[in-house]
This record gives structure tokens, sequence and C-alpha cells, in this order.
């Protein structure tokens, strides 16, 4: 058994958490200890509300989508909005659980954005689930010193055009709720993956 396991269920035995249903709830959460977290993917990538389908670049956008991305340029403003999609694979023979998870994701080391994501996940026994994370940021205000060029392709290489590879850096805390109080897992769950 883990340390940080271990240190969990002394914890909870320490609070006076006894009762059956109890227990449960502190061996699903001390599952996510033995659970493996990877990074899946990026999609529903949207820029100036444009859906990025795969493999976009600039020159599949329209004529009035050139304009409002000329406008954007024009105001160094460009919000983007994707998902970050995590992999939970649970290996225990019991449901592993948690109810919201702070995380933090960066793009070429710069963060993007740090944040709960207040949603409650339970991974069956011997199974994995994906769950998606919402991201929205303003690349003109990310990079303020790079240049448009450089921005714009960031933006369509999340789409999984050709161009700079690009680093995307996940951190995640998962949370459980026993009797009333959230407790964290001891610390951030690091993740990486360079879209070339």
């Amino acid at each position: 058994m883990s340390s940080i396991k271990k240190t969990l269920i002394i914890l909870f035995v320490a609070m006076g958490l006894t009762s059956c249903g109890v227990l449960t709830q502190v061996a699903q959460i001390a599952n996510f200890v033995n659970c493996k977290f990877n990074f899946n993917s990026v999609d529903q990538i949207q820029m100036l509300g444009v859906n990025l389908s795969k493999g976009m670049t600039k020159s599949d956008l329209n004529a009035a989508q050139l304009l409002s991305l000329a406008n954007a340029i024009t105001n160094r403003k460009l919000p983007v909005t994707f998902n970050v999609n995590v992999g939970v694979n649970n290996p225990n023979n019991i449901p592993a659980s948690m109810t919201k998870m702070d995380y933090i994701i960066s793009l070429n080391g710069k963060e993007v954005v740090s944040t709960t994501l207040n949603k409650s996940v339970s991974v069956g026994a011997n199974s994995s689930s994906v769950v998606s994370i919402p991201v929205t940021t303003d690349l003109f205000q990310l990079f303020s010193g790079e240049s448009a060029e450089a921005i714009l392709n960031l933006a369509f290489k999340l789409a999984g055009a050709k161009s700079d590879p690009v680093n995307v850096g996940l951190k995640v805390k998962p949370y459980v709720s026993i009797n009333g109080q959230q407790l964290a897992y001891p610390d951030f769950i690091s993740m990486n993956k360079v879209l070339n």
C-alpha cells in the first residue's frame, strides 16, 4: 500500500469516519491514488466563434471569417475555447470517485487557466473514463510578445494543422467529499503532451 494511500486512510479513521458507507467512500477515494491519468487530446476548438475542424488552416476560412480575423489581429484580441481531454484508468477492483478537480493548463510554458472543474467523476472498477476540461483564453493576451503569425499558428496547431509543435501542460488535483468536507489529493498530478 502506498504511503499516500496509508495517509488518506489514517486521516479518515482519525476523523472518526467508521460507518460502512463512509469506509466504502474512503476506499473509492484512496483508489484515485492508483489511477493512471493521461493526456488524451484537445478538441472542440473555437476561434472567434469559428469551429476549427481537424487540420484546418487559415486558407480554409471564408471571406467573412478572414475579415473577423483581420480585425482581431488589428485589435490584438484572439479569443479561443477548447477542451482538454484527460483519460483516467482505474486498475482497481472497486470504483474510484472524486467530487471536483482543480486544474492548471499551460501552452508552451505559459499558464492559460487555473481554476476548478466542479463535476463529480466516478470511474468503474477495472475501466477507464475521459474527463473533458473546458478552456477559454485570449491568445494575444497570453502571448503578448509574440508575432500575430506565431499566435495564429498556435491556434490552428491546436486543431491539428502543420506548424511548430505546441506543448500543452496539464496539472490536476482531485477532491472528494466526506461528511460535507472537501478533501484534496495530496499533490497535483502533472501531464504533458506535445502537439507535433
